[in-house]
Order: C-alpha cells, then sequence, then structure tokens
C-alpha cells in the first residue's frame, strides 16, 4: 500500500498521511474511512498533515475521484489540514477538488508546508490564533 496512516502524537492529536510512490483512488477513499473512524475514536479536534513529498504522481480520473470524496459535511473533530511537499501538479488537483466542495457548500481549506516541521508549526499557529 503506498498510502500509510497513523497517529502522529501519543495524544491523538494529529493524523500523520503519507503518500509514497503510485497509489489509487481506492486507497485514498479507504484511508478517508479510516481517518472518520480515528475522528471518531476522541472528543477534540484532530489536525492532518499529509505529506505528498514521496508521491509526485496522481492516478487518472482526478476530477471525478475529487466528486467521488468530496462531501458537504465536516467532521465535528476535523481540524487543521497541512499538506506536505506538493508538486504544482497536487496543487492544482487540489484546486479542482475545492471547487467542488465549494460547489456543495462546504468551503474545506488545506495548508501547505514544504517539511513536516513547518507543517506541525502551521498546526501550533492555527491553534493559537484559528481563522
Amino acid at each position: 500500500m503506498a498510502i500509510h496512516l497513523d497517529w502522529d502524537d501519543e495524544s491523538n492529536q494529529i493524523i500523520q498521511i503519507r503518500i509514497e510512490g503510485r497509489w489509487t483512488w481506492d486507497e485514498l477513499e479507504n484511508t478517508l474511512r479510516q481517518t472518520i473512524a480515528m475522528m471518531d475514536s476522541v472528543s477534540h479536534k484532530v489536525d492532518f498533515i499529509i505529506d505528498v513529498s514521496r508521491s509526485h504522481m496522481l492516478p487518472g480520473g482526478a476530477t471525478q475521484a475529487a466528486q467521488n470524496v468530496a462531501t458537504p459535511e465536516t467532521h465535528r473533530n476535523e481540524g487543521v489540514k497541512v499538506i506536505v511537499g506538493a508538486n504544482t501538479l497536487i496543487r492544482l488537483a487540489y484546486e479542482a477538488y475545492r471547487r467542488i466542495n465549494r460547489s456543495l457548500g462546504k468551503n474545506q481549506e488545506f495548508l501547505f508546508a514544504k517539511t513536516q516541521d513547518d507543517a506541525r508549526a502551521i498546526i501550533s499557529r492555527e491553534r493559537q490564533f484559528p481563522s
């Protein structure tokens, strides 16, 4: 499996998703279902670090896949989402996903960082000064 998922910290405050090499949309959808179960298992906000620095490819069918994973709901425990190491293609795919989400009435924002340390700093800042 090219998508790895785990808690980033012992207090279950951050979910770490690492995407490496080639992956499929089915793997991503399965990972998203697992993150929902993880958020359901706690009673506090959960932030995300999504590290794509070791995967620079998107499987075909990105627009259809974005429609499949876009939902009008936001999980009650969903916190800050930071993508690490996104190249131009991934940023363009994110913009398409964001437009689809907006058409569903959801304004889901992902922030971008160069490194995992930068991502943790962004999460720390956002926790102090939520938007």
